[in-house]
């Protein structure tokens, strides 16, 4: 883990890569045996690559979350009956919050690794050659032979909502503190970092006190999202849809007005910039100073399960590019109304937000 002076000096080094130990130790006010020392663990800890001060490349984002198996109903009559089979359609497809959040951003054009674990199962195999197809960096996952690959089952009505899920993600207890560490000058490598929040409380915990580069945060089911605050949230941004968000503040949100309200009481708690989702309304963006809402006027309700990942997507490509939140907003909702339109996670024209 870079210390404070640590992080000054790589600064310094980002800022002008021929500086020598000499004007660092000068503008430091240390001295430069000193310096050495700090260049030293820096290069232990991977964040410099050599004595030439080489840094790690940082054009890619590195995205920590699950991958699983979603295997998932889709009622075709109105209502439903307890206790007997209802009608509908069945499907099952990869998916997980970390991997569709990385298959979209390489669909943008973001070089993306993708830190998870799996296991050498059926559904280990088939996640393996969806990261081959779509691209998708997965050198530094972990794939595990004792261990199933996550499953998520769930059923929706036909309007979207969904009634239930079951889940099997115990393998996500493996992306521990130490399993993280491991992946360190990778992590910090990058041009950003977004997790979900399927990954243990302790092991966010210390990616808040472990990332030097923007940290972005995807809430994460209600049995969850809690993970976000068991030590204080040091994140770049919040996105979180409104069940989430109704849990954490307890307000409903029923219009826009309230959601721009429980924004603000989010970026309150976290102390960041918030991206709040609700499928029957919109989104709403809040940073303590400015806030923005743009109304979902044709999201399709056949399969909303892709639409969070798509906007944390849409949002960390803005980011990126330095696209400002008013114009941001926009990206996201088209990325939203464009994943709705298909029965998978993702969808195969998203890049059609950036044109």
């Amino acid at each position: 883990m870079a210390t404070q002076r640590e992080r000054e000096i790589l600064n310094m080094i980002r800022h002008n890569p021929m500086i020598s130990q000499k004007e660092l130790a000068e503008k430091l006010g240390i001295t430069r045996p000193g310096v050495a020392s700090h260049i030293s663990h820096l290069i232990k800890e991977g964040l410099i690559t050599g004595k030439g001060y080489i840094l790690p490349d940082e054009d890619h984002v590195t995205v920590i979350g699950a991958v699983n198996m979603d295997i998932f109903g889709v009622l075709t009559q109105d209502e439903v009956q307890s206790k007997v089979s209802n009608s509908g359609i069945i499907t099952s497809q990869i998916g997980g919050m970390g991997r569709n959040i990385a298959v979209n951003l390489t669909s943008l054009g973001i070089e993306t690794n993708l830190i998870t674990a799996f296991g050498s199962d059926a559904y280990g195999e088939v996640f393996k050659n969806d990261a081959l197809k779509h691209s998708v960096n997965i050198n530094y996952a972990q794939q595990y032979n004792d261990l199933p690959t996550s499953v998520y089952m769930y059923v929706d009505r036909k309007d979207g909502e969904r009634i239930i899920g079951v889940d099997n993600m115990t393998i996500n207890q493996q992306i521990t503190p130490d399993f993280l560490q491991q992946r360190l000058p990778s992590i910090n490598g990058s041009q950003l970092v977004i997790f979900d929040t399927n990954l243990p409380a302790n092991s966010i915990e210390w990616l808040y006190n472990n990332v030097d580069v923007p940290l972005i945060a995807k809430a994460v089911s209600v049995n969850k999202v809690n993970r976000l605050f068991a030590s204080t949230p040091q994140l770049d941004m919040l996105v979180i849809n409104g069940i989430e968000a109704s849990l954490i503040t307890g307000k409903k949100i029923e219009n826009a007005e309230v959601a721009r309200e429980v924004a603000k009481v989010l970026y309150q708690k976290v102390n960041a910039p918030v991206w709040l989702y609700v499928d029957e309304l919109g989104i709403t963006f809040y940073d303590g100073q400015d806030s923005y809402y743009q109304t979902f006027s044709n999201l399709v309700g056949q399969n909303l399960n892709g639409v969070g990942t798509s906007i944390v997507a849409a949002v960390a490509y803005a980011r990126i590019n330095e696209i400002q939140p008013k114009d941001a907003i926009k990206i996201a909702v088209d990325a939203a109304v464009l994943t709705s339109k298909t029965q998978d996670n993702i969808s195969n024209e998203i890049r059609k937000i950036i044109y």
